[in-house]
Order: structure tokens, then sequence, then C-alpha cells
């Protein structure tokens, strides 16, 4: 006796409402993500194998670029206060209006003569001029006053204080970056480097497995 055959299904699945969720969820991640914009100071740090990250909170950064010109940026809320604080130090008068464009800057880079102009200028017009960078020579040391209006800004907090320098900076520069600091009673501060790889068979790549095997067998 024949056997009966037995009409097969369709493997067919419909994924039209599959991809509609994915391209939904796509334009969700797309709207809602906040790119880095991409920085006015172009540095290229010297390589180091620490595996410390810099701070991204309560920070004040220093960047010295290959042209030894130094720049400054700091937290967005601390950026007020510093501007505050600078104010009463320098005996200068800040509008409402130049208060909120230095809120916005991403960073300085002139002195305190042309900071209103400069907190006004948008990415593109930065892009097109040379900026003269923060003056920090003895005759003219605004660094220092900024540091010590970061310092009075957040009395009774941790502030980290950060350095950034170009690979190809002069060493006079750091030094003189390094005096502004000590001149404000601060001897610690961050080296932002480019983090890499411990190479393998170094006393600090043993030190760095031993650690991850001792952790492992507790």
């Amino acid at each position: 006796m024949a056997r009966a055959k037995i009409k097969r299904g369709s493997t067919t699945v419909d994924m039209t409402a599959m991809c509609d969720v994915a391209f939904l969820l796509l334009t969700f991640f797309i709207l809602a993500a906040k790119f880095k914009p991409s920085s006015a100071i172009e540095v290229t740090t010297p390589s180091s194998v620490s595996n410390k990250h810099a701070p991204q909170k309560d920070y004040f950064n220093v960047t010295i670029n290959k042209n030894n010109q130094v720049f400054i940026d700091m937290d967005d809320g601390m950026k007020e206060d510093v501007l505050d604080e600078l104010a009463k130090e320098r005996n200068l008068t800040f509008s409402p209006a130049d208060i909120k464009a230095f809120k916005q800057a991403t960073f300085v880079g002139v002195p305190l003569s042309q900071l209103n102009q400069f907190t006004r200028l948008d990415a593109d017009q930065l892009k097109k001029i040379t900026l003269p960078g923060v003056p920090y020579d003895s005759t003219n040391n605004e660094l220092q006053a900024w540091i010590t209006a970061a310092v009075n800004a957040n009395l009774g907090k941790k502030t980290n204080f950060l350095i950034k320098g170009d690979d190809a900076a002069k060493y006079p520069t750091f030094s003189a970056v390094i005096d502004a600091f000590k001149k404000n009673d601060i001897y610690k501060y961050n080296l932002i480097t480019n983090a890499e790889d411990v190479p393998p068979g170094t006393e600090l790549y043993k030190k760095n497995m031993e650690g991850k095997m001792s952790g492992g067998t507790k």
C-alpha cells in the first residue's frame, strides 16, 4: 500500500515586523546618541603603559600644544564659579551674556583681554584663526590666575588638576606650567598620555598578571 503524501507547509517567515522594529531601534539610538566633538586643539601626547584614566569630573586641565601655547578647559559645573573668582581677583566685570558664552565654550585659548570675543566664536571660526594661548610668562602669568580661581571656586572639594602636553612641546613650557601650579601650592596633578599595553615579559607585566591570577583564585 502506497504511503499518503503529506503536503509540506511553507517555511517562509515574514520578517516585515522584525525589520520595522530594528529600524525603529536604530533611529532611536542615532537620535539619542551624543557624539564627542572634534578637538580644536591638536595634541599628540606621549605614550605610557599606565592603565589609569583621566578624571572626567571636577577637573581643571592645562593643555600644551606643539607650538608651546597653553590652553585651559574645565568641568562644565565649575565654569561659572571659576569665572566669578577670576573677576574678583582681576577686578573684571562679566555680563550675563559673557557668562553664558563662557559656559558654552569648550576651552580658553586667549588672554583675558580677548576672552569675551573668543567665547562667542563658533567651531568653524575657531579653525580659521591662530590662537595665541593663555599667557604664562613671568610678566603676565594669567595661567596662574586661572589656577588660583579654580582653587578658590572649588574650596572644600577635590579638584582634579590635569596636564596634557604635546610630545613636541619644549621643556621650558612644561616647567612654566608646573611653576604656575606650585605657586598655588598644588603639587599633585595627573599627566594625560596615550595609553599602551604593558610589554610582555617586563616586571610591570608580571606584576599585573600576578594580580589577575590572585584575584581569580579568591
